[in-house]
């Protein structure tokens, strides 16, 4: 099942809660079909076959071509007969752009000029060939010591961290300025090595990939081309289980945390929707949904469970609340040549349950897989209840240095109740 940005629901006094749990129905493919156009970062240790090695490990497919001769950059990847011919043949789901590991990471200025007009050229290009496709950024990482060619000129590049970050803010201007998604490789790679600093990701060179950099690589892309977790695939059999792992969870949390920042559109995006009690014997429901959070959704249709359906980026309705509580909706949504069905279930508690403040806790990484971390200036003693979608409880105590432990807890969504100075506030969160 595809991710899914997290939403947290508002609760408000003296109306009812709106609770939801939202599955795909289907209409995802999973074979996908990728040009690579890079230079040795893409080609170093063969980086396409790891990923079609862990998509067949997770029953998904990769078929792929690429072009990645040495240094090449987006600029001559957009005057190179061989690139243009590929990306012209059509028909690919993902053209991924790679541009020179050190151009990106140069002064605004320079890539305003080096870089930018060359990703536009190559995305409208792909655009026009493969309309049911897009471009796909490769965000690279920073070498580990810094670029010492280019310190001098340039002295944000001294360091690894400098380095990465400007990577980071061109591969994002890249993706933003394209309408398109970016595979934040760097970005991982970044966050790996907080969490492991004697796990080596590079080459001797110290630029680039090891075999443990490129399967990070690898797994980053499965998770930005499928929308799914990594966790649990193939991995090279020179590799311990325990550094897989580790590798596995790491691309998960980065990129299932932040799927907004990458531009990565499930296509399946989950409604935002209010509801207010307008009382009588059986209380009516006045329902409003809003799916315009999608970055590149084109239309919505709506059918309602009472028979009734609509259309449009926002609907609304007035429901008689049923004995059993709850409200079934399928929203539709149609982006570019695909189509995913959607399935909402709507259960109304009362909110006398419910208050819930929009910035008083703060929960990461979402999703989770061991422990989730509960950030808030509260000084005061916390409360948790941890609730399945249904509202079973599951789990509850005292919150402990801002962190619960969830190992126990079944893959699936969750509603987080924290009772703080008598007011108890509610958020969703997703246990891988």
């Amino acid at each position: 099942m595809p991710y899914l940005d997290i939403l947290k629901i508002v609760f408000m006094k003296k109306c009812f809660a709106l609770l939801f749990f939202v599955s795909t129905l289907g209409y995802s493919q999973n074979t996908k079909n990728v040009l690579f156009l890079g230079n040795s970062y893409t080609n170093y240790n063969d980086l396409p076959k790891l990923i079609e090695d862990i998509a067949a490990s997770q029953g998904d497919v990769l078929t792929h071509n690429q072009n990645t001769p040495g240094g090449k950059s987006l600029q001559g990847h957009s005057t190179d007969a061989a690139s243009m011919s590929l990306i012209k043949q059509g028909g690919w789901d993902y053209v991924v752009l790679q541009d020179q590991s050190q151009r990106p990471s140069f002064s605004p200025a320079s890539v305003s000029v080096n870089s930018l007009p060359y990703a536009r050229l190559l995305s409208d290009t792909i655009y026009k060939y493969s309309p049911c496709g897009e471009p796909l950024f490769y965000m690279t990482w920073g070498r580990k010591n810094g670029d010492a060619s280019n310190c001098a000129s340039y002295p944000p590049v001294c360091t690894y961290a400098g380095m990465q970050a400007r990577l980071r803010s061109s591969y994002l201007i890249m993706g933003q300025e394209n309408s398109a998604p970016v595979s934040p490789v760097g970005a991982v790679w970044r966050d790996f090595l907080q969490n492991n600093p004697t796990v080596e990701l590079y080459n001797a060179d110290e630029s680039h990939p090891s075999l443990n950099g490129s399967y990070l690589a690898a797994c980053t892309f499965y998770a930005a081309i499928y929308h799914k977790s990594p966790v649990g695939a193939w991995k090279p059999t020179s590799m311990s289980s325990s550094l897989a792992t580790a590798i596995q969870t790491q691309v998960a949390n980065t990129v299932f945390d932040s799927l907004s920042v990458w531009r990565i559109d499930t296509s399946a995006v989950p409604p935002k929707g209010t509801s207010v009690n307008l009382g009588g014997t059986r209380p009516q429901a006045l329902i409003q949904f809003f799916a315009t959070d999608s970055l590149r959704l084109d239309s919505v249709r709506w059918f309602y469970g009472n028979g009734l359906r609509a259309s449009g980026f926002s609907a609304s309705d007035t429901f008689t609340i049923p004995n059993g509580g709850n409200i079934f909706i399928y929203s539709e949504h149609w982006r570019k040549c695909q189509v995913s069905l959607d399935t909402i279930r709507l259960a109304f508690l009362s909110a006398e349950q419910f208050q819930s403040a929009e910035n008083m806790f703060s929960l990461f990484p979402n999703p989770c897989f061991d422990q989730l971390a509960v950030e808030s200036d509260f000084q005061g003693v916390v409360q948790f209840r941890i609730l399945s979608v249904d509202g079973k409880l599951v789990q509850e105590g005292k919150l402990e240095n801002q962190v619960l432990t969830v190992t126990e807890l079944s893959r699936g969504e969750y509603i987080l109740l924290l009772e703080a100075g008598g007011t108890q506030y509610s958020y969703r969160f997703v246990k891988q």
